[in-house]
């Protein structure tokens, strides 16, 4: 392995290790109905979600830049090669990134808000509770786990 996709490599674990961590953390989150435990479970979600972010953009980066220095196309069929696992990967990969500005960001706003409205009145409120049990969020959050672990899967097979 080259230095550059043991990088990549490792990288990746913790970007993989930060998305388990963040998704056990906000479902424990999920189960509490205090506003105190809420917050400390969100506190403790903060270090996972930093690592996701920070993880996320330097697996993509250090993703292609492996592709590349081991000569694979990493646009595949788009560039006259053929359609490989490292095509699909990139795909998948892409196909993440609108979740942030069409889902994460403008529903976390609306979280945000709710929670602060929330600790203003010093309970745990029903937009708080509606907000934290978004189906949109919650759904964009499984598409993203999946298709993380799809792209490992791929990665780990090379099946085609």
């Amino acid at each position: 392995m080259s230095p550059i996709g043991l990088i990549h490599a490792v990288v990746g674990v913790a970007f993989v290790a930060g998305l388990i961590g963040r998704w056990l953390v906000l479902a424990a989150a999920a189960r509490v109905d205090d506003l105190a435990g809420l917050r400390a479970l969100l506190r403790a979600s903060e270090p996972f979600e930093r690592i996701v972010i920070l993880g996320s953009a330097a697996t993509g980066i250090l993703g292609l830049a492996t592709a590349i220095a081991q000569g694979r196309p990493v646009l595949g069929p788009l560039q006259g090669a053929a359609f490989d696992w490292v095509f699909v990967s990139v795909v998948l990969f892409l196909s993440i990134l609108p979740l942030v500005p069409l889902v994460f960001l403008p529903r976390g706003r609306v979280f945000a808000g709710a929670l602060a409205d929330a600790e203003q009145r010093g309970e745990y409120t029903d937009d708080l509770r509606r907000a934290f049990h978004d189906r949109v969020t919650r759904a964009a959050h499984v598409y993203e786990l999946g298709a993380v672990t799809i792209i490992l899967i791929l990665m780990f097979t090379k099946p085609f």
